[in-house]
């Protein structure tokens, strides 16, 4: 903690009747002095960095799903309860989600101390096996739990959300409060309405009480203001990348979306919405007051409104499947390129700015699916932990990763540590592609073709030794 205390104030000679402005001065320049020659405290990311904890595995390279009450299948998202600090991870392969009664005990290999979505741990069959109720899930993907307790679920096979009051108190396979996208809890049929969905799989409930709910099939997103207020089947109250709450049309435009998949709302009201059918995140300033199919006020992943194509640069992105904001920075789950993308203080980024900080890849332009400490396949969704960390549910690896910002102490040494993981990641890329030109030399016809590798090999050498 830095110094400069209002009642150590109170005792230096500046504070008292009389003193001089020379001396005033003096301990004023003292006290700049002290802050600025303090040590600083503050964390930062760094690229490439190494992951510190793993659950659902039990290292940081393995990636078996089975049946079993502490292992995942296809887990899509995760999420801290901020009232108790318990932890609830969306088992999606499952049809469940498993709640842990604390941090430790999550990241310690214990088992969940409840389920939701199964009778029991060692249940798991879509809707229990039978038909869609109260405690039942199928193929859901976002979770959150908001700032009262309450466990929300984008149930999207079943073209629901769901919702918990007091999620952290509750036994095992419990009856869900609150339904929205159908008139009950027995109906699952979809639709393109104000109080039907179609596929829902992005929610967010921000500090205004405000429920966001993300539409594959209807590629919008929907706004239930005062959702404490609503009872089960109540209509939305907005409706974005729609002109109204009875069109489901894709299109890549400044006031349309294709299959959004993920939302978050910043502190200052921005929504921000993963475009995942347009390779794109879009910016909706003071979103919880705009009209019905308003336009989006900034973009990232895409140069313009009226581009979408993918790619792997710090620019692009491909297949954008979740969206954080948080403290200032947006997270991106850059499915398609294995890996989580930053963007700080990115409300005042300007329309296709590149990312400058990557965890789940050596650097902004690699792309290796095969699972570390430090790589990441198929990301889906990620969530704020403790101290400023970040969960992220790696779906194709059947696990959940949590990277913690490194204090300003350390930093160097994790960003030297990355650099020495991608300069050993470069020469084996380079090795392999040495060895394919090798022996497409001896084959007729393939002295083009080895060419090129060797050329390619070159290159990520020259990279390496760079660093």
């Amino acid at each position: 903690m830095r110094l400069c205390h209002s009642d150590s104030l109170a005792e230096s000679p500046a504070a008292k009747p009389g003193a001089s402005p020379i001396l005033m001065k003096l301990v004023t320049l003292l006290a700049v002095f002290l802050l600025a020659t303090l040590p600083a405290t503050a964390q930062q990311f760094v690229n490439g960095q190494a992951a510190d904890v793993v659950l659902g595995q039990s290292d940081f390279t393995s990636t078996s799903t089975a049946d079993q009450p502490n292992r995942f299948a296809s887990p899509a998202s995760v999420a801290m309860d901020p009232t108790t600090g318990k932890v609830f991870v969306g088992d999606s392969g499952h049809h469940r989600i498993l709640r842990y009664s604390s941090m430790a005990a999550a990241t310690s290999g214990s088992n969940p101390e409840a389920v939701f979505g199964q009778p029991n741990f060692n249940s798991y069959s879509e809707n229990q096996g039978g038909a869609a109720g109260a405690k039942t899930l199928s193929y859901f993907y976002q979770i959150m739990v908001d700032h009262l307790g309450r466990l929300w679920v984008a149930d999207s096979d079943n073209n629901r959300v769901l919702c918990w009051f007091a999620a952290s108190t509750l036994g095992n396979n419990p009856p869900a409060n609150l339904v929205f996208g159908q008139p009950d809890i027995f109906t699952v049929t979809y639709g393109t309405t104000a109080s039907k969905m179609d596929y829902p799989v992005g929610i967010w409930v921000d500090s205004s009480d405000t429920l966001w709910v993300a539409e594959d099939g209807n590629s919008r997103v929907l706004r239930f203001d005062n959702i404490s207020t609503k009872s089960n089947g109540d209509d939305a109250d907005g409706v974005l990348g729609q002109v109204d709450f009875m069109s489901s049309g894709s299109g890549t435009t400044v006031t349309e979306m294709a299959a959004p998949y993920s939302v978050s709302v910043d502190a200052s009201g921005r929504l921000w919405v993963a475009d995942t059918g347009n390779h794109r995140v879009l910016r909706f300033d003071a979103a919880a007051t705009k009209a019905d199919g308003a336009a989006a006020d900034g973009v990232l992943g895409q140069p313009d409104f009226d581009s979408n194509t993918a790619g792997l640069t710090a620019a692009t992105m491909s297949g954008p499947y979740g969206v954080l904001a948080l403290g200032g920075t947006v997270w991106v789950c850059d499915f398609g390129n294995d890996r989580v993308l930053g963007f700080p203080n990115a409300a005042a980024l300007p329309n296709g700015a590149p990312a400058t900080i990557v965890l789940g890849q050596p650097d902004l332009v690699s792309i290796d699916p095969t699972p570390s400490d430090r790589i990441l396949h198929r990301p889906f969704n990620l969530s704020p932990g403790p101290a400023g960390s970040l969960f992220v549910a790696s779906y194709g690896s059947n696990r959940i990763v949590r990277f913690t910002p490194l204090p300003s102490s350390t930093a160097d040494a994790g960003a030297a540590a990355a650099n020495a993981a991608l300069k050993a990641h470069l020469l084996s890329k380079a090795r392999k592609l040495k060895k394919k030109a090798k022996k497409a030399k001896k084959r007729a016809g393939k002295k083009a073709k080895a060419k090129k590798l060797t050329k390619k090999a070159k290159k990520l050498i020259k990279r390496a030794n760079a660093l």
